[in-house]
């Protein structure tokens, strides 16, 4: 199994309730739907970050950065040698564009992440 984990930080000028009205609208749901649908993804989720003190103590324990917003997963069966030919695909380009787009609204992209992963 090989997931597509794409971890993502509010911009700065947007209140945690202004993302969380990004990320709760249809629009966003529909995106990412779209995305699993046009990449072949088996399983999708996304999930936003609880607001809770628990996740402060353990950045302070830590000593780390504030915890990402939310993450978006997508998950695949088969070699990655398969997925990077999905970025050759128009309608994967165009989905990609949207999400993009929609997402420079309320992500900080500059401080957020995206990764392939195995297991």
């Amino acid at each position: 199994m090989v997931r597509f984990i794409s971890c993502l930080r509010r911009r700065e000028d947007i209140s945690e309730v202004d993302f969380r009205r990004y990320w709760d609208a249809d629009e966003f749901a529909d995106l990412v739907t779209r995305m699993a649908r046009t990449v072949g993804a088996e399983h999708y989720q996304f999930k936003r970050t609880l607001v809770v003190e628990a996740n402060e103590n353990i950045q302070r324990m830590r000593g780390g950065a504030a915890p990402f917003d939310g993450i978006i997963e997508y998950w695949f069966s088969g070699r990655i040698a398969k997925l990077d030919e999905l970025l050759e695909i128009p309608s994967t380009r165009q989905v990609l564009s949207d999400m993009n787009e929609y997402q420079a609204q309320f992500v900080d992209i500059s401080r957020s992440c995206g990764f392939f992963t195995e297991g």
